[in-house]
């Protein structure tokens, strides 16, 4: 649906606290199973959630700023009812329409520990 949006549409994007774990798409060429797996390890790891999030944002093709990025050329207004201590809005709902400040980089660190 994101996709398809023009530049006379405007998109309403509603996130709030859980809303991530209702925005499932995996990164293309990555199947769901694997997300789930990936998850699951970084669960049972003992990262820092800040940490699991950020990797699992590189494994969405919505999370981590996607969503805004495919609704292009379209106007997108997001309206975000925090959960997050501080209000960093790449954390709330893993961030659909906000710049992930994350690297591939910064992820593979958080891998390699």
């Amino acid at each position: 649906v994101a996709e398809a949006a023009g530049p006379r549409t405007l998109v309403l994007c509603c996130v709030s606290g859980g809303s991530s774990a209702l925005l499932c798409a995996p990164a293309v060429g990555l199947s769901l199973e694997e997300k789930q797996e990936a998850t699951k390890q970084l669960l049972g790891c003992g990262c820092p959630v800040h940490e699991k999030n950020a990797v699992l944002k590189h494994l969405s093709r919505a999370k981590g700023g996607q969503l805004l990025r495919a609704c292009r050329p379209a106007r997108v207004v997001t309206l975000v009812l925090s959960d997050v201590v501080g209000d960093p809005l790449d954390s709330i709902g893993s961030g659909p329409t906000v710049p992930d400040p994350w690297t591939f980089a910064d992820c593979m660190k958080v891998l390699e520990n």
